[in-house]
């Protein structure tokens, strides 16, 4: 079982560096490469934990959750991608009090995440158009695919992939693209022997640092 460090937190002195020479780091950095391993897996295949995580936001400063779709990932400006029909609540919500997170646990690796992060709504702009068209795409993807095997069951299922209906019934004017700019992410492997957790704070130079669990 790794080592854990005492409980700590981001405006510590002896937080990690994840890109330190030190074994312990080391492997901090190795779990970071595996979050963004997982959150990748989730944007390309359908029946990955991490494909429909729930997202969590405030309304009338009461938490509520919904099951989200994974749409795109960037480690590099350590965004995440999900949509929305504009009139939605989340969508409201979000506009409101831009403070969110996502929670995804993996069966598979034991492992929850929790991710918080500051969300962005675009409507008209050039990330929405961007994705509208990547829904679109891949939605007429699915058609063809249905059409050639003859199998009506191919056809996307209305609440999963797209999760609005939007693409399904081309209405641009209602979609909403909205961006999760991740500020930190928490994990923990849950087994019978007890967990571990870790929290990365993410920026430039990433942090990580063992937390009690």
């Amino acid at each position: 079982m790794l080592q854990v460090i005492g409980s700590q937190t981001s405006n510590m002195p002896d937080a990690l560096p994840l890109h330190g020479f030190d074994e312990d780091a080391a492997f901090l950095e190795y779990l970071l490469d595996d979050v963004w391993d997982i959150l990748a897996q989730g944007v390309r295949v359908s029946f990955a934990a991490a494909h429909t995580p729930t997202l969590a936001t405030v309304r009338n400063g009461i938490p509520t959750v919904r099951t989200v779709v994974l749409r795109a990932v960037s480690r590099n400006s350590a965004m995440i991608f999900i949509h929305a029909d504009r009139r939605s609540g989340k969508v409201q919500e979000l506009s409101v009090q831009p403070a969110c997170s996502l929670h995804i646990y993996d069966h598979g690796r034991r492992v929850q995440l929790r991710i918080e992060a500051h969300a962005s709504v675009h409507v008209d702009d050039e990330i929405a158009d961007g994705e509208w068209t990547r829904l679109r795409s891949q939605y007429r993807a699915q058609q063809r695919r249905a059409a050639a095997a003859g199998a009506a069951q191919l056809l996307p299922e209305p609440g999963i992939d797209d999760v609005d209906g939007l693409a399904e019934a081309g209405r641009r004017e209602d979609f909403a693209a909205i961006a999760l700019h991740v500020s930190a992410i928490e994990w923990q492997h849950i087994s019978s022997r007890g967990a571990q957790r870790a929290r990365f704070e993410i920026g430039e130079s990433p942090i990580g640092f063992w937390l009690d669990a």
